[in-house]
């Protein structure tokens, strides 16, 4: 007798606990009818073990069960949607629907394991690019990261924004759930193709294509070093000795070396910050060598134009060569610098034997420059690499050497 009265207590003991687990964890809100109006918000709440309610990342406030009266107790100072008491209408492993201030409520509950799963054998995760064919100056950069939150980066000249979200990829509906209100694919859409390169969906009768992007993240070579490598901690600089290193030493060489080089063309890539994800456009230098006036200029392109495609109210700086003082960097200037050894470069115009070397900007920028050691003047490839709030990162890389 005592042990099926101990059984019967496990059991009740057992079925509280379960009932008590049934609200805690992570709902989608489908639906909320407020009279004869029917909302789809399409966010997710989650009620976690501690009692806070969170959503979005945001702690918005606290909640209870109470299971007598049958209630969800939420209380909030930030939003009063996240507070009140909720009469519970229904409440199981899949859903939960609960009546507040005259509002009927209605939420999924996630199985976040499976949709971990479902969306990492989904063939989305990576970078996506909207195709944009009316503004070719903006650029939306897609990119789905395991195991279900995305972030979307717009990028027009002078202003570029970030928004985060959460998405879920469901096999056997072939649906992409999005949940954020500022992109253009939030809600549910049905996916009509998806492979390797191209991502076709319908949004509320519109279809949309999104392009997968390569993926580029072998291109990205942080430049860790700093200023004060460059010297000791007597503030003396470390690198003295490194001028009988470099390949350029002579003026005249270099402008003996570009006599019969009109033009010098770089492929540009700038690193779409929060991604792995390159924009690249073409720049070209203008090289001119006169060995009778004994003069040599390279258009400055290394602010990330040229002359062929100058910014309003901008003009390309001078760049001519003093050469009676010279520039070993000709045509970038002269800053701390050090030596780091020799390498075979392969870019798209060629291989070059080079030599590399680090250096530092005025601004706090950060170089890695090969330097064509037969072609004084003429940079195999640059990085530029600048963090903090108005940071970036620049590749130049030679694309070809025009001659006349």
């Amino acid at each position: 007798m005592k042990k099926l009265t101990f059984l019967l207590i496990a059991i009740m003991v057992l079925a509280v606990s379960a009932n008590a687990q049934e609200v805690e964890g992570s709902w989608l809100v489908t639906k909320i009818v407020v009279g004869d109006k029917v909302h789809e918000p399409l966010f997710v709440l989650e009620y976690n073990a501690e009692g806070s309610v969170i959503t979005q990342g945001i702690n918005v406030g606290t909640w209870s069960h109470n299971k007598k009266e049958e209630k969800l107790i939420m209380e909030s100072s930030m939003d009063k949607d996240f507070g009140g008491d909720c009469k519970i209408i229904s409440l199981n492993q899949k859903n939960l629907n609960f009546e507040k201030s005259g509002e009927k409520w209605f939420l999924s509950k996630l199985d976040m394991d499976l949709i971990a799963k479902q969306n990492s054998e989904s063939g989305l995760i990576g970078s996506w690019e909207f195709a944009d064919e009316e503004n070719e100056d903006v650029t939306k950069v897609l990119t789905f990261e395991a195991p279900d939150s995305f972030t979307l980066i717009e990028k027009q000249p002078g202003m570029e924004s970030t928004n985060g979200g959460m998405w879920i990829y469901n096999e056997q509906e072939k649906s992409l759930l999005v949940l954020s209100r500022r992109i253009k694919i939030n809600g549910k859409n049905k996916i009509h193709k998806i492979n390797e390169n191209e991502l076709l969906l319908e949004n509320s009768g519109e279809e949309i294509i999104i392009r997968k992007l390569a993926d580029n993240s072998s291109m990205i070579e942080r430049l860790n070093f700093t200023e004060d490598d460059f010297f000791d901690e007597n503030g003396n600089y470390k690198y003295d000795g490194e001028e009988g290193k470099l390949p350029w030493t002579d003026s005249f060489e270099m402008l003996m070396s570009l006599v019969n080089t009109s033009q010098l063309e770089y492929n540009f890539s700038t690193l779409v910050e929060g991604t792995d994800v390159f924009e690249t456009k073409e720049l070209i230098a203008d090289v001119k060598a006169d060995k009778e006036e004994q003069t040599l200029s390279i258009d400055f392109i290394f602010y990330g134009y040229d002359r062929y495609n100058l910014p309003d109210d901008t003009q390309l700086p001078p760049n001519k060569l003093d050469m009676s003082y010279g520039n070993q960097f000709f045509p970038l200037g002269e800053e701390s610098f050090r030596v780091v050894g020799k390498e075979d470069l392969e870019t798209v115009s060629g291989t070059y034997n080079c030599t590399v070397v680090e250096s530092t900007g005025s601004s706090e920028q950060r170089y890695k420059l090969w330097m064509i050691n037969d072609k004084p003047g003429v940079y195999a490839k640059i990085i530029e690499d600048k963090e903090g709030m108005f940071g970036h990162y620049h590749i130049y890389e030679l694309k070809s050497i025009n001659t006349k």
